[in-house]
Order: C-alpha cells, then sequence, then structure tokens
C-alpha cells in the first residue's frame, strides 16, 4: 500500500508559495494551503490563490483572524466563534473558488470540544506538536492505513523562524517517511513561508527541495488535506 504525505502550509504568504510553484511541479505534489484572512486579500493575492487552484493544489481555513479556536470557544461560545472565525472565511474561501473542506488549527491550540464543533464543518482538521527527535514518539504522527483519522497531528518541517533555527531534523523526517513507503499510512506536514529567510517561521526553498525529491523517489503520493479519505455521511449540511 502506497504511503501517502499530505503537504500543508499556513497563514497568508501568497506570494511565496506561488513562487515556490516549480518546486512542486518538478515532482508533481499537491498541497493544502491553510490561509488566514482570506477576506482581507488584495488583488494580486487573489490571483495567487486562484492561480495555486488552477494548478490543482486546495485552499483550507485557518480562520478568519488566527483566533485560538479552544479558548474562544470557551470564553465567548461555538455560536460567537463560528459566526466571528469560521464563516467569513469559508465564504471568502469560497468567492475565491476554493472547497474550504479543511481547517487547521492557528497555534495547534484544540481540544475535544472544537473538534466537535469543527468536524461539523470540515473533513479534516489539522493540529501539531512538539518536533520530537525520539523516532518512536514521532512515528505517532503517522496514522495506519485505512485509518478513519479526522484530526491529524502533523509534522512541522520549518526551517526557522527569523534568526531562530528550528530542530535540525531531517534524519527523523527520512525516518518518517520511510516507514510511510514501508507500511503505508498518512503523515501530514506543514509549514508557513516558503523563503531563504523571513521573519516569519519559515522552510527554506532548499530544505523543501530535498524532501520532495526523498518523498517521491521513496514511491509516496504527494497530496493536498483535500485528497485523504471523506468519511461519508459525518459533515452537517
Amino acid at each position: 500500500m502506497t504511503g501517502r504525505l499530505a503537504l500543508t502550509f499556513d497563514d497568508r504568504h501568497v506570494d511565496s508559495w506561488v513562487s515556490a510553484r516549480p518546486l512542486l511541479d518538478g515532482v508533481g505534489a499537491r498541497a493544502t494551503f491553510f490561509l488566514v484572512e482570506a477576506d482581507l486579500l488584495d488583488r494580486r493575492e487573489q490571483s495567487g490563490i486562484r492561480t495555486l487552484l488552477a494548478d490543482g493544489h486546495s485552499i483550507g481555513s485557518h480562520g478568519a483572524r488566527h483566533r485560538n479556536a479552544d479558548e474562544t470557544i470557551a470564553r465567548a461560545g461555538a455560536a460567537s466563534y463560528l459566526a466571528d472565525e469560521i464563516d467569513p472565511s469559508v465564504q471568502a474561501l469560497r468567492a475565491l473558488g476554493a472547497s474550504a473542506q479543511t481547517f487547521a488549527y492557528p497555534n495547534s491550540r484544540r481540544d475535544e470540544a472544537s473538534d466537535d464543533i469543527l468536524l461539523a464543518r470540515f473533513d479534516h482538521l489539522r493540529t501539531g506538536g512538539p518536533r520530537t527527535d525520539d523516532p518512536a514518539v514521532a512515528a505517532r504522527a503517522i496514522s495506519a492505513p485505512g485509518s478513519s483519522v479526522r484530526v491529524h497531528p502533523g509534522r512541522g518541517i520549518d526551517t526557522a523562524r527569523g534568526e531562530h533555527a528550528h530542530p535540525a531534523d531531517a534524519d527523523v523526517l527520512s525516518g518518517m517517511m520511510r516507514h510511510l513507503a514501508d507500511r503505508g499510512g498518512t503523515l501530514v506536514l506543514y509549514a508557513h513561508d516558503i523563503a531563504a529567510s523571513s521573519p516569519a517561521n519559515h522552510i527554506h526553498p532548499d530544505r523543501l527541495r530535498r524532501i520532495l525529491i526523498e518523498a517521491s523517489g521513496l514511491g509516496l503520493d504527494l497530496v493536498g488535506m483535500d485528497a485523504l479519505p471523506d468519511i461519508e455521511g459525518h459533515r452537517e449540511h
């Protein structure tokens, strides 16, 4: 069974995402871009999102204003959170031509209550966790073949934030990808800006290229989260 590597990128780095298209196209990779502030995009950014969609990538919601789901729901209630943070985001994304089927938790902040609320609106949710260098712990981010998992513990792959370097964990990620190639299953990766340097969390284009080439060489399916199996009948319409 072929392993599946789901590539995702967060926030509002539309220009750098568009510039990175040749990297993804070079190995036939598709990705999901989780967009925040979709209702505030200028014309250039809107055009960029439409270009990504035309290439076969998918656009998911990262919220309207990047609010933490767990604390916002606890403070203001589910109805207010959906009306202020989710509905405007989904409406703006759909106006751009996106299906908005998936959601990435801002700051990976979630709990069971937020999962229940958002799984009624989206096919799949993505969160995150510490970038452990323990291979056995890291492998827990991989969902088994045939799994019905809909809340995915993504693995971060950013190089740095500003001048602060993130862990040099290429060997751990290589092991995770070999696991996928040998045993199947799904691993969701996430990054943010795609740039040699950036004040934001970012992945260096060379690191992204190495990941893509290695994953392609292992025969992994390089997909966005919209390509993950749907669970029939789970959403409210």
